[in-house]
């Protein structure tokens, strides 16, 4: 058997950052209602770009926006994609019952160019399933783009695929009319799993969070922090962190299959946290002894004993493979 394995250096902890946005209020109304407003978007800041945008209003008022590219949304949380560069101004107006506005934010947002147009694609793995996102394509032109598996037509939800090459492919519409696409094979085999091991990660996690486990001392008796709680979109995305090290006979946080990013995987599997974290493991026969190894790792102990609210965790066998058995688990944040 290969000895337990994993990763020694620093883990990647990457986040789709919550960038507070002071509201400037541009008229003010004579009750002085409280009215501020503000984003959500990758760090990046890169076309094409998708801004979650929020306004904290009472409850008996609504907002409309203009998003300073000739589009308009009303509600207090909309989402808005930016296709082109430039220098935005974004307005929310509050609406009173009768119609009538009564205050205004205004706040600017500068999108950077994301580089020349391309197809890419982020693939989520399972055992006999695939999910398949356009995310990691760079396109500045709006229109649904098409997910196709052994050439057929597919949507986002996971599609069961056959044991064996499986082509996949995705395409997007440029900005000059024509139709970008992205090719990848994915070879699929049989997983093995356990849910009571991933149950038992979970409970070991959190039972480290609750002694207040020292990453420095190693040793218990620090502050208490409260349990992860699961989130099924993690554990698809640690799933697929897991399945794609066990089939494509990789060991890293980037995916050799996809070139995709713990955080890619996880707003794939239809989730944007405001940061996500990632530890990977191989080898390690119990769960006991993978969280030992982490817990004592680093990295992978600040991930453990960090700020984060929600957990997904993942444990994959594939016989005949380097190490066996894989291990994920992933850690966000709203």
């Amino acid at each position: 058997m290969p000895a337990p394995a994993f990763l020694p250096r620093a883990l990647l902890t990457l986040a789709l950052a919550a960038v507070p946005w002071a509201a400037l209020v541009e008229a003010q109304s004579s009750a002085n209602i409280p009215f501020r407003i503000g984003y959500r978007t990758a760090q990046s800041m890169t076309a094409p770009l998708q801004v979650s945008f929020q306004a904290t209003v009472p409850t008996e008022y609504r907002v409309e926006w203009t998003f300073g590219d000739g589009s308009a949304a009303a509600g207090p949380q909309v989402s808005h994609t930016y296709y082109r560069a430039g220098h935005y101004e974004v307005q929310a107006t509050l609406i009173n019952a009768s119609g009538r506005a009564v205050s205004r934010a205004t706040g600017t947002l500068d999108v950077r160019s994301g580089g020349p147009e391309h197809a890419e694609m982020t693939v989520l793995p399972g055992r006999g399933t695939v999910r398949l996102s356009p995310l990691g394509s760079v396109t500045y032109a709006p229109g649904p783009a098409r997910l196709l598996v052994a050439g057929q037509d597919v949507g986002a939800g996971p599609v069961r695929v056959p044991d064996g090459p499986v082509e996949l492919a995705v395409r997007v519409p440029a900005q000059d009319g024509r139709v970008l696409e992205k090719r990848l094979t994915l070879r699929m085999a049989p997983l093995g799993g356990s849910v009571p091991f991933e149950t038992e990660v979970l409970r070991l996690t959190n039972q480290a969070r609750a002694r207040g486990w020292n990453c420095v001392s190693l040793r218990d008796g620090g502050p208490a922090l409260p349990p992860l709680k699961g989130l099924a979109p993690l554990d698809t995305a640690a799933l697929a962190q897991s399945a794609g090290m066990a089939l494509h006979g990789y060991f890293d946080h980037t995916s050799a299959l996809d070139g995709s990013s713990p955080l890619r995987r996880v707003q794939a599997a239809g989730y944007s946290p405001s940061v996500a974290a990632e530890n990977i493991a191989a080898g390690q026969r119990t769960p006991q002894e993978v969280v030992d190894s982490w817990l004592r790792s680093p990295g992978h102990c600040h991930n453990i004993m960090g700020e984060f609210s929600q957990i997904g965790v993942s444990y994959v066998e594939r016989p005949g493979t380097k190490y066996v058995r894989y291990w994920t688990q992933v850690f966000a944040k709203p």
